[in-house]
């Protein structure tokens, strides 16, 4: 047979050793070959029916042998031919190097790194048992892998019979490996490329991380296998697609005993797309470095912070305190320092900007003012008088300054966020109006601001916040829809949800002059030198009219000028915004909100933080005033 699989192959055996081989002499099974020639007589050692018996033996061996070659080559040989010829040609996975990540700039915000695995070929590992415990103690004794622990990796492979057994093998213990794996062949070191973030954290809820591939990964992209990572979060979530690649393959003819003997094919792999942001890194830097400072000032670590490009919807910074180290994700997953994430009680994976939900405060107030100008129950002379609260079917409902905010009209009321005018434009009352919005146009309206559903952003896990309506309490609580239900939710309060993406949204509509872009993270996604550029989707327009739309950007301008955000006028740019404090637990703080615009004419940046149990305003607004102020001074 001219490729006979099973032709014993003829030449010097590699690394052989025969040391050590003796006879031992008092077994009586010892020829002195100094002084016993072929030629001698043979009964000098034994008698002639020892002879007969061993040629009894002999030939009784021989028919066995022939018994068993009988069934190997006539029964079951072509069983054996067919394992046989899979051996012959051997299939190696070249992994593609992941595409790369940039800010708006250029500027490169993750790499790939060198990095070392070693994996074992199952198929090979099973065909060579005698070599099985040579290799564990080699492994073991390279990589501190104790037996336990090397066994149990062995019991799974992926569909191309490579089981993993260490990742990120130290460089001087990798090539010791690669020189022995010539002797084993089931020994496999492999180089492959591994993500570098070039952070420690200011990234982290935007980028995301990779993961190993699990079975429920396999099943979803059956060209994936377990030596594998998977964009889990963030942008190497979203993208996976794009920044993949594919995989290149190397086939290989080997002989009985795997040794490779010539080249077969190769397949070069194709890198996975690059891919731009509209992340200003520099700014993303500076704000996550404000956030931080002024939470270890203040104790305040929970908090999320947007800024946006409102003529186009493109995330000029984005972050969520407390940071986490994408890092950690890279190699094999350190479990103390997973534990450390996971059970923080200040929940660092959680992305508060896209994920996090919280009531809105008076933030909401732009919402109300907008619809009661809209629907004609309110215009820019009407006024109220607060003192201090109202009283409504025996209850009672405070403004935030307890005597009061005097004379009101809609510019005040926004601008030092009075209580009163709004409990009265939601809800009516029988002193300045008869019927109110109510909780039917108020929630509508809400809808038409893009609240209660997911803005769109490509960054996994976006909430969609939460709406209420008369029918949903009834449903849920079993109690009907009260007065004072309507009341709170005029103010932002209640059962109301947003997220810090849809209050930045929200602002860019006024920033914008009527039009809210979808919020988006892609800038461009590159192909070599080819660039495909991600186009701005109108989100919504013309909620209100120009005339509506401009009273409230007036009264945005006068929180600053004379309202709750006079600190903003240091910026050197003209600053619009509105401040709000949300409450959500009585025995707690509450959430501290400021959304923001700037320049006033022409605005660049859109701007929404919160802080959890902030308290007061002061701590959101001394955030975007830090940002702004270094922002506009580059």
């Amino acid at each position: 047979m001219k490729n006979n699989p099973f032709k014993i192959q003829e030449g010097e055996v590699k690394d052989a050793r025969v040391k050590d081989f003796f006879v031992d002499k008092k077994a009586g099974d010892y020829l002195d070959f100094e002084f016993v020639s072929r030629g001698q007589n043979l009964g000098k050692f034994a008698s002639d029916q020892k002879i007969k018996n061993a040629l009894i033996i002999f030939f009784g061996c021989i028919c066995l042998l022939l018994l068993r070659a009988t069934y190997l080559q006539i029964l079951r040989g072509s069983y054996y031919r067919d394992i046989a010829e899979g051996n012959r040609i051997r299939t190696e996975v070249i992994t593609a190097n992941r595409g790369l990540i940039y800010d708006r700039f250029g500027n490169l915000l993750v790499r790939n790194i060198s990095y070392f695995f070693l994996y074992i070929d199952k198929a090979i590992w099973d065909s060579h048992q005698s070599q099985q415990l040579e290799i564990t103690s080699l492994v073991e004794k390279n990589l501190s892998l104790n037996q336990e622990e090397f066994q149990k990796r062995l019991t799974s492979a992926d569909k191309n019979n490579k089981i993993l057994i260490y990742e990120n093998v130290p460089y001087d213990q990798a090539v010791a490996l690669m020189v022995v794996s010539e002797k084993y062949p089931a020994l496999k070191v492999s180089y492959e490329p591994r993500r570098q973030y070039l952070s420690t954290g200011q990234f982290s809820h935007i980028l995301g991380y990779l993961g190993v591939v699990n079975e429920q990964d396999l099943k979803n992209n059956p060209n994936y296998t377990f030596l594998d990572r998977i964009g889990r979060t963030g942008v190497e979530s979203i993208y996976e697609k794009e920044l993949k690649g594919i995989d290149g393959k190397r086939q290989t003819e080997v002989d009985a005993l795997f040794n490779e003997k010539s080249l077969v094919s190769y397949i070069e792999p194709v890198a996975g797309h690059d891919i731009v942001l509209t992340i200003d890194a520099k700014a993303q830097n500076k704000l996550a470095e404000i956030m931080q400072q002024n939470a270890e000032r203040t104790g305040k670590y929970k908090m999320a912070a947007v800024v946006l490009d409102p003529n186009d919807g493109g995330v000029i910074a984005m972050n969520s305190l407390p940071l986490y180290d994408n890092n950690i994700f890279t190699t094999i997953l350190d479990n103390d320092a997973y534990a450390n994430i996971v059970q923080d009680p200040n929940l660092p994976l959680l992305n508060r900007a896209v994920s996090g939900e919280y009531p809105l405060g008076s933030v909401f107030k732009l919402v109300m003012g907008s619809a009661g100008l809209q629907e004609k129950i309110v215009d820019d002379k009407f006024a109220v008088l607060s003192t201090g609260g109202i009283n409504v079917g025996g209850s009672f409902f405070p403004d935030w300054r307890s005597s009061g905010h005097g004379q009101t009209n809609i510019y005040w009321a926004i601008a030092d966020s009075v209580n009163t005018f709004f409990y009265s434009l939601g809800g009516g009352n029988n002193q300045w109006i008869n019927e109110g919005l109510g909780v039917d146009r108020i929630i509508n309206y809400a809808k038409k601001f893009g609240l209660g559903v997911k803005t769109g952003i490509d960054l996994p896990a976006e909430a969609n916040g939460f709406l209420p309506s008369k029918e949903w309490k009834e449903e849920t609580t079993k109690e009907r829809w009260y007065l004072g239900d309507t009341y709170n939710l005029s103010i932002g309060q209640g059962y109301l949800l947003t997220t810090p993406i849809q209050a930045a949204s929200l602002v860019s509509y006024f920033a914008n002059h009527g039009k809210i872009f979808t919020p988006h993270i892609i800038k461009e996604v590159k192909n070599g030198e080819v660039a495909v550029n991600y186009e701005p989707k109108m989100a919504l327009t013309n909620v209100v009219d120009s005339v509506n739309l401009e009273i409230i950007r007036q009264a945005l301008r006068e929180t600053v000028l004379r309202g709750t955000a006079q600190s903003l006028q240091s910026v050197s740019v003209e600053v619009a915004g509105k401040t709000g404090t949300a409450q959500f637990n009585r025995n707690k703080a509450p959430h501290s909100w400021f959304v923001a615009f700037a320049p006033y004419d022409q605005p660049k940046v859109a701007v929404s933080v919160i802080v959890e149990e902030g308290g007061d305003t002061g701590l959101a607004v001394t955030v975007v005033r830090q940002f702004m102020e270094w922002y506009f001074s580059q």
